[in-house]
Formats: structure tokens, C-alpha cells, sequence
């Protein structure tokens, strides 16, 4: 039903506009276009959140901010406001504004679709929040190279992209596009930008979350007091839990007690 109506609105904005001459016949579109853009609010304590959703896929994280990941809300209810978090593979912002707006974190966020970067940035705009959210379109990686993201859709919001590889954790990714990043270790990020340095880390990238760790060893084992990784496959997961164990962290299975099937594992340092 929605498609068929969809399709029906543009071919009357169409119909309407076809009579104009080519550049106001252009422009009238487009102006039409970016007036239809929705704004999504979500209430919070602190007012509500807003979202803009250019795109289909871009609207369902921020319809449904509390039932998509409730292990990653509780999370981020729990940590001190005070504190900087990284959010990794940020897409359009949706946690990002959460922990900053609604929870009075730091926040450094990191997308390096263009497409959906384009979108966080605006969400940040429209939540006043670039004093204290921080925004990078860029990838990271165990060694800091340029290198192309991979991408089965170039749709803002999407995800299941790859930075430097075919596949990602779904499997081959079939690319319609690649997309060229600058890629960096978060070791050589921090030597060279000297960044404001997180106390916990989201790392959601549904591909190379154990490289983009072994590139953070050194801020992990030092500084980071939790991380939450995305994990699906038996083998990955099992690989980040002895990486990140070596580095004294422990898991928190019982953060999630009660939300039923998660795939976001957190991760605490041992004091």
C-alpha cells in the first residue's frame, strides 16, 4: 500500500511540474523533495530526540529506539555522564544522540558511509548537539591505509558494508559500489589527532570488529573501562571474547538477563 501510494504522489508532483521549463521544473522538485524529508521525534527525559529519515531504511532504527537493541539502552543508562564514548560504525546516529542528548555523554562518532554520515551530521544539527558530539567519516582498521568500503546499497541508513574486504558477517557482499575511506589504526587515529579518548567503547561494523580491535590494543588495555561488540558467528565471537580477555576484560552475561536474544556482548576491564 505504501509503495502504491508513493509511486502515486510522484507522478503527480511530476504531472503538476511537467509544464515548467527545464531548471525551474528541476528546482521545483527538488525544493519539493527536501519539504517532504520527515523528522522523527523520539521523547526522552530530556525532550525529544529528533531524527531526520530520507530514506525507507533510515526510519526504522528511530521508530523503534527502545525495542531494536533494549541491551544496548540499558548499557548506555548505565554509564556515568560525564564520560566519552566512541561509537564505531555510528550509521545515522541513532545511539550517538541517545547517549549525548539524553544521557549528557561525549560522544565521538565514527560512519563511513557517506550517504548515511550525511545523516548523522544532520541529526546532530537538529539536536544542537555539535558541542558535544563529535562526527568522522572514516573507517578503522588494524593499519591505517586507504581502501575502499564495500557496499550492496548506497541507501542511507543501510548497513552490512565492508572496509577492505567482500564480505561481511551475512556473507559475499554482492557490491554495487565501492566507496573510497581513509582507513586508520585507532592507535595511529590517536598519535596523529591526539582525540579526546573514550572510557567505553560501541564497536558495530558487521565485518571487521576484531581487526578494528587489534588496532585499539594499547587504549584498550590502558584507559577503556567497557565495549560492547556486535557478534554473530560462533568462531568470531569466540575470537573477540580471547582477544579481549587477554587484555583484561571480562563478559557481562548478565546485562542482558531478561531481553531475551542479544547479539550486542558487553565487555568490562578488571580493575
Amino acid at each position: 500500500m505504501s509503495k502504491t501510494l508513493s509511486t502515486a504522489l510522484v507522478g503527480l508532483v511530476r504531472f503538476a511540474t511537467a509544464y515548467l521549463k527545464p531548471y525551474r521544473r528541476v528546482s521545483t522538485r527538488a525544493q519539493v523533495a527536501e519539504m517532504l524529508v520527515p523528522v522523527v521525534r523520539v521523547p526522552s527525559k530530556v525532550g525529544d530526540l529528533v531524527f531526520t529519515v530520507p530514506t525507507q531504511r533510515s526510519a526504522y532504527e528511530p521508530m523503534h529506539l527502545q525495542e531494536n537493541e533494549p541491551e544496548t539502552i540499558r548499557w548506555l543508562d548505565s554509564l556515568p555522564c560525564d564520560e566519552v564514548l566512541w561509537d564505531i560504525g555510528a550509521n545515522n546516529g541513532l545511539y550517538t544522540i541517545y547517549a549525548a542528548k539524553a544521557l549528557g555523554l561525549r560522544v565521538l562518532a565514527f560512519e563511513p558511509s557517506a550517504s548515511t554520515y550525511a545523516v548523522l551530521t544532520r541529526n546532530i544539527e537538529l539536536n544542537r548537539l555539535d558541542d558535544r558530539v563529535d562526527a568522522y567519516c572514516l573507517a578503522f582498521d588494524d593499519h591505517s591505509h586507504l581502501e575502499h568500503l564495500r557496499m550492496a546499497s548506497t541507501e542511507a541508513g543501510h548497513s552490512m558494508h565492508a572496509f577492505g574486504q567482500d564480505h561481511s558477517v551475512q556473507g559475499e557482499i554482492k557490491t554495487i559500489f565501492r566507496q573510497a575511506v581513509p582507513g586508520f589504526s585507532i592507535a595511529d587515529f590517536c598519535t596523529l589527532f591526539n582525540p579526546v579518548l573514550p572510557d567505553h567503547i560501541k564497536l558495530d561494523v558487521d565485518s571487521i570488529e576484531l581487526k578494528i580491535l587489534h588496532g585499539a590494543t594499547e587504549i584498550l588495555g590502558a584507559r577503556v573501562k567497557t565495549v560492547m561488540v556486535e557478534v554473530e558467528g560462533d568462531q568470531i565471537g569466540h575470537q573477540i571474547r580471547t582477544f579481549l580477555s587477554g587484555l583484561g576484560f571480562v563478559e557481562d552475561i548478565d546485562y542482558a538477563t531478561g531481553l531475551g536474544h542479544t547479539r550486542n556482548c558487553l565487555f568490562r576491564r578488571v580493575p
